[in-house]
Order: structure tokens, then sequence, then C-alpha cells
């Protein structure tokens, strides 16, 4: 559910003058209550999609993965500790923790990477960590996967050209015909370009062929075992410094205290993250970061505007879109990038962030939100539907 200075999602806000909507025909709620069913491929896909993920990933980097108690990737003997002190840190080495990292910006809390020596078990570590630094913030270094698979092939989207400045929190991207009009910047991996399916499938929608600059924080750089906790901050924290007013995150995993603190962090400055909000289905728990207040979240419809029966669902979803991009690649990894893409047309001249701007972007998108079944907000699509490629306003 979003929540940023100015614009509250949830809130019916004043009329404002009319802007012309996309052409998209509200369904009769009998036609989306059929849609959420689904096929029997579409629902069995959606069901424990996360979980059924985290456990190939087990199974295929068991030396560097491992599981915590609820059942969420993380890295292997490793957690987070917010805002420790030196006394803490010295406290969690006598305790058997070596510190791998400690270090702090203004776009996120003072963040130790600790490792445990010992090879405990994740309760056990976690329990010995609370133990050794009583009454400091402790997590476990989780990872997050793609929300989605990547198609075979890749899918070229043409669009009217606009110059945007967007970016993306990712896999690799290739700078092909479907990105030719757009000059990448890049970062992770060692300076290494390491394209996958999924970033640049979710990178194509989310400049729909227009010209300008995609910022491409790639935290997977290949590897399965990629898109740990502190690799997503370190992107957002590039992509602030770079002043990118509008992020995507088509990726999916469990709340975290360090990861919340960074976002809310940026979207107090204006800067406008939209994510996607995951495939297990709408009887599943939320996922992050979609679930964070600040943050846009945004499910996934089928060809004729029905909610995908794998799409999330919940109070905090924001907007949805087309989920689909080929028969074996769908979900809401490539419909949130639709929605940033509809934003970033609306501040194509925002030099630097600010929340009255990125409030006044995101109340024309509630404007041309189009309700996909009964009248108002509702927990499959939140406000309503986004077309791709919609006209900016000015």
């Amino acid at each position: 559910m979003l929540v940023l200075p100015m614009a509250r999602a949830q809130v019916r806000l004043p009329e404002l003058p009319s802007t012309p909507s996309p052409t998209l025909p509200a369904l009769p709620v009998d036609d989306a209550v059929r849609g959420a069913r689904g096929t029997a491929d579409g629902a069995l896909r959606g069901v424990n999609d996360y979980a059924r993920r985290v456990d190939a990933l087990l199974r295929a980097e068991r030396r560097r993965v491992d599981v915590t108690p609820a059942g969420d990737a993380m890295r292997r003997g490793e957690y987070l500790a917010l805002d420790a002190s030196e006394d803490m840190l010295a406290r969690a080495r006598a305790a058997g923790f070596d510190v791998v990292r400690h270090e702090a910006d203004a776009f996120a809390p003072s963040i130790a990477q600790l490792r445990d020596t010992r090879a405990r078990a994740p309760a056990r570590g976690m329990r010995a960590l609370r133990d050794a630094m009583p009454g400091a913030t402790i997590e476990y270094h989780h990872l997050y996967l793609a929300a989605a698979p990547a198609a075979s092939t890749d899918t070229v989207t043409t669009a009217t050209p606009s110059r945007l400045r967007v970016g993306l929190v990712d896999g690799g991207v290739d700078g092909g015909v479907a990105l030719s009009r757009v000059s990448i910047r890049r970062h992770g991996c060692g300076g290494r370009v390491v394209p996958q399916r999924h970033g640049t499938q979710v990178a194509s929608r989310l400049t729909a062929g227009a010209s300008g600059e995609l910022f491409a924080a790639d935290v997977w750089c290949g590897t399965r075992a990629g898109g740990d906790t502190l690799g997503v901050i370190d992107a957002l924290r590039w992509l602030a410094r770079e002043r990118v007013p509008v992020i995507n995150l088509s990726l999916v995993g469990p709340d975290n205290a360090a990861l919340k603190r960074t976002v809310d962090a940026l979207t107090s400055r204006g800067f406008v993250l939209v994510a996607a909000a995951g495939n297990d289905g709408p009887a599943a728990p939320p996922r992050y970061p979609a679930a964070y207040p600040a943050v846009i979240a945004v499910g996934a419809l089928d060809a004729r505007r029905r909610p995908l029966p794998e799409s999330a669902s919940g109070a905090h979803l924001d907007f949805c879109a087309d989920g689909i991009v080929a028969r074996d690649a769908r979900g809401t990894s490539f419909a949130a990038p639709i929605v940033a893409n509809a934003i970033a047309r609306d501040l194509v001249d925002v030099a630097t962030p600010s929340p009255a701007r990125a409030a006044q972007a995101l109340r024309r998108l509630e404007r041309i939100a189009v309700d996909v079944a009964a009248p108002g907000r509702d927990a499959r699509c939140g406000t309503g539907a986004i077309a791709g490629d919609p006209a900016p306003s000015r």
C-alpha cells in the first residue's frame, strides 16, 4: 500500500481536471471472478511459487544458501546488525562472528555484515547474536528472488519515444535491439556485464522503446545465489546518489529491517519505488519490498484484463498491469515496469527527486487507472489497471 508525502493511495483524492484514460474495458464482476480463478495450469503456477524456488535454490547452492525458520532464503551463516556500536561488534566477535563489513551513508542505516565462524543453524546463530548484542536489530542476510521466470526468447517492446531517466534493480541487461534507444549506466558485478533474460525483459518494458538513460543495477551477476539484502541496498544507494527519480524492483523476498530503512530514506526524499507484488496467489502472505507502505505494489493481468491467478493480493496492492510477455514468461515482474514507465514519463524533467513532484505523478496515475472489476479499490488490482505507454501529462 502506497504511502508517500502528500499522497496516500488508500484515500480517495480530491477531484482534479480530467485526463483521458487508456481504453481498457471494465469487466463485469462475474468475469473478474472467473479470471481470478484462471486456468488450472495458471493456478498451480501461483501456489507456493516462492517456496518452490527457495527449495530449488537451496538444493542447487547448498554451500552458499540456507533457509530461515520462516522459510526464506538467506546467505549461509550471515546476519545483518543495524546501528551496532563498536562494543556490540566486539561482543559479536567474541561469540564467534566475523565482521565482514560495517558502513553507512545518507540513504541507509549503519549496517554490519556478520558471518558465523561456527556453522550454527540459522535459528541458533540468531539467538547467539541477540544474546551477544542485546537491544540491537539483527536480521538474517536474506536473498531476494526474481518475481517471475524469464522467457526463452526476449520480447521487443515498442512505444512512442520519450526521454526517460529510470532505475532498475534486477539481473544484468543486454543492450540489444529492445534497448537500442537507451543509454545504459551499469552498476554491480565488479564492472562485468552479465546479461540475463529476466533483467533484459523487465528493462525492455521499463523503457518501452523510449530514449533516455537506464540506470541498471545487477544484483545477481549471473549467479543463482545473488540478490542478497546488501546487494539490493547497495543498488538503491547508487541510484539515490545518481538522483534517479523512479526505480523498478521486480524481485521478492521477506521483510528486512535494513531494507525497509533504506526504502524509507529514499521515498521520504521523493524517490518513487515500484515493485512486483509476487506470484504466490491471492492467499499468500505479502512479499517485500512491494509490501512496504511507501512502495508502489503492482499486480499482474492477463490479455483479457483479468488478474493472473498467481498474482498476489492484499490491501497493499496499488495498481495492476499486463503481466504476460510470452507463454513461458508471465507474472508481476513484467507488470511492475509498465507502472514505473508511466510514472517516469511524468518526471522526465526532474533533475532532483522531490516529494511534491512524486505525489503529483502518483495522483495522475490514479486518475488514469481503470477499474477491471467492481468500481473502487480492490485487493487484486488496487486502484486499477495501467495501460502501457500512457502519454505524459503537462
